[in-house]
């Protein structure tokens, strides 16, 4: 399934928290990478990334850039989240900041600290197998409406 299909599907705002959790399980990004929506709420939610087909860094720790690409995704599930209804978010910028490897299960908790109906800012707290802080993510996504041209998603 493509991430069209699944954007027209996208629960309304108001829709309750197991109908986002729901949609973001079926998306075919979180599907690809292993990663899975533990809860969701209105500004804040849970994500975990057990396992990914890409290798492990020869310490045991997940890639950097797998924990990046694991981060946007959950920026975007959350920031859909709080768009109002109509609306999409795309990743006008991501900073990640490493502090101890990464070492799976991963968990990643979302929060929206701010921004209204153009801008969102997520933070995303990431946590290795022993509970150990290990990065750190701001993100800004911008919001707008939904606009499709010759098969492909436009914001």
């Amino acid at each position: 399934m493509d991430t069209q299909t699944r954007m027209a599907a996208i629960p309304a705002h108001e829709d309750p928290d197991v109908a986002w959790r729901d949609w973001v399980n079926s998306y075919p990004t979180f599907l690809a990478s292993g990663l899975r929506c533990v809860e969701m709420g209105e500004r804040k939610a849970r994500f975990g990334l057990d396992e990914t087909l890409f290798p492990l860094n020869p310490n045991g720790a997940v890639n950097g850039g797998v924990v990046a690409l694991a981060v946007d995704q959950a920026m975007g599930a959350l920031s859909a989240r709080v768009t109002p209804t109509g609306a999409t978010p795309v990743t006008a910028n991501l900073q990640v900041q490493y502090h101890a490897p990464a070492f799976p299960e991963i968990t990643m908790d979302a929060v929206a600290i701010g921004g209204g109906n153009v801008i969102q800012a997520i933070e995303v707290i990431v946590r290795n197998a022993k509970g150990q802080r290990c990065c750190t993510a701001m993100g800004t996504m911008a919001v707008g409406p939904v606009r499709r041209t010759a098969g492909e998603a436009k914001v």
